[in-house]
């Protein structure tokens, strides 16, 4: 049954993925002043969604993910390459990077020996983001007539680098985006997470529930969805 769901929530997932990357990249790279980028790294990169992002503002991009199975997912992409390991073993040379990423992924990958191997592969005055953000859904699951039982999580959106002397901090943000969404768009947001996927078909029958959740969400309604962000800035100091 596990496999079955993972097979519907990965089409779901392809389908329609709101461009909130994009635009968290935008706002926090605006606070690095004239940087140029060339090479950067995208740490925990999952299918590469992040990292196709951050291609937008470098030459090239090295997506670094621990998962096989998530790499298998990820879209080829001329300037970007992937490698199957972890953030502290990132096997390229010493001082090759002008900026490393983190999207939702620092929260499982930070530990001392990831600081030191950050400054092992950063030029000096790198930068070093880590972002995340959480789309706000309960009111659309309300709508839909869904309960959904919060689990208590030691998942930390904001998790940064603070107390790291290595890194000079440049910016600390938390704030909120909107973004709309057509009811289609909406539902395979909803569809693409296990939770409320198996909230979803208990609700409406597996059979037909993803065109019965649009119905119910309105099929020609454009929805405005708040999702928070998070992301923290730094660069990496000259030794």
């Amino acid at each position: 049954m596990n496999e079955q769901y993972n097979s519907e929530i990965s089409k779901h997932y392809a389908a329609y993925r709101p461009p909130i990357h994009s635009k968290i990249l935008k706002q926090a790279i605006s606070h690095c002043g004239d940087f140029e980028f060339q090479y950067g790294i995208d740490v925990g990169c999952g299918t590469g969604l992040s990292s196709k992002a951050l291609s937008e503002f470098c030459t090239e991009i090295l997506g670094v993910e621990p998962s096989s199975e998530m790499l298998s997912q990820a879209e080829p992409n001329e300037n970007i390459s992937y490698i199957q390991t972890t953030g502290e073993h990132i096997t390229i040379e010493d001082h090759s990077s002008d900026i490393v990423t983190f999207a939702g992924s620092l929260s499982y990958a930070k530990s001392d020996a990831l600081v030191t191997e950050l400054i092992r592969v950063c030029r000096p005055d790198s930068i070093i983001l880590a972002y995340d953000f959480k789309v706000q859904l309960s009111e659309f699951m309300s709508l839909l007539q869904v309960e959904i039982t919060a689990k208590p999580s030691s998942y930390n959106h904001a998790e940064n680098f603070e107390g790291y002397h290595e890194f000079e901090e440049l910016k600390v943000y938390q704030g909120d985006l909107t973004l709309p969404m057509t009811s289609e768009q909406l539902a395979h947001v909803l569809f693409s997470s296990m939770k409320y996927y198996v909230a979803l078909i208990g609700r409406f029958g597996e059979a037909d529930a993803f065109s019965s959740v649009v119905k119910a969400l309105g099929e020609n309604f454009i929805h405005q969805v708040k999702v928070d962000t998070y992301y923290s800035v730094y660069k990496v100091k000259v030794t």
